[in-house]
């Protein structure tokens, strides 16, 4: 279940007054809504990620290793791990890559080239931006009235159909949580056994 990336206030803070009883299970309703689209399209529930474990390939890494972008932000790594079991030592983590001198190799000579990385990912608080757009979709759906088809404010016109269009997140919307969106990776990333 996705929780809902705003709160009631947060849209009657951007509406500039206060939510009615009326409005306020119409708001709620369209804030699950919107959220659900907005996890959809981004690929992430922008929550946080503790104990989490990543397998990562080594093999293009030189001195620095990438987290992938689904691990990101990330903020911490608590352990980096061979493919033997064995820790990796000497590596330094500044927020977006993890760092080692030595170079990402397995210093036993396997063919086998990933490292495993424990680590807490995901956001702490849902991103400004993110509430923000959701807010702005609650609004604009608001302002929809169920059955209307076609609006005009010159001469006013308005045209009813059977139902409402569909609803979905705008193009300004998508557009706004681009820098949100998931992209697609060949990377395992599971829980540790004992969290099961």
């Amino acid at each position: 279940m996705t929780l809902s990336l705003a709160s009631v206030e947060d849209v009657a803070a951007r509406l500039g007054r206060a939510v009615t009883d009326d409005e306020e299970p119409r708001i709620k309703a369209f804030l699950d809504d919107v959220s659900a689209l907005v996890v959809d399209h981004c690929g992430t529930d922008f929550q946080p990620r503790d104990d989490l474990l990543a397998v990562i390939d080594t093999t293009a890494a030189g001195t620095e290793l990438a987290l992938p972008r689904a691990l990101t932000p990330a903020y911490a790594i608590d352990e980096v791990r061979w493919p033997s079991g064995e820790l990796v030592d000497g590596w330094t983590f500044d927020g977006i890559s993890l760092w080692r001198v030595y170079g990402w190799l397995p210093p036993d000579g396997t063919a086998d080239r990933h490292v495993t990385v424990r680590g807490v990912y995901g956001y702490r608080t849902v991103p400004h931006s993110v509430k923000a757009v959701v807010c702005a979709e609650v609004i604009r759906w608001l302002a929809v009235q169920p059955g209307v088809q076609m609006e005009r404010v010159g001469d006013l016109e308005i045209s009813y159909g059977a139902s409402a269009p569909t609803q979905g997140l705008s193009a300004a919307a998508r557009d706004a949580l681009r820098r949100y969106r998931r992209t697609v990776i060949s990377r395992e990333v599971r829980r540790p056994a004992h969290a099961l």
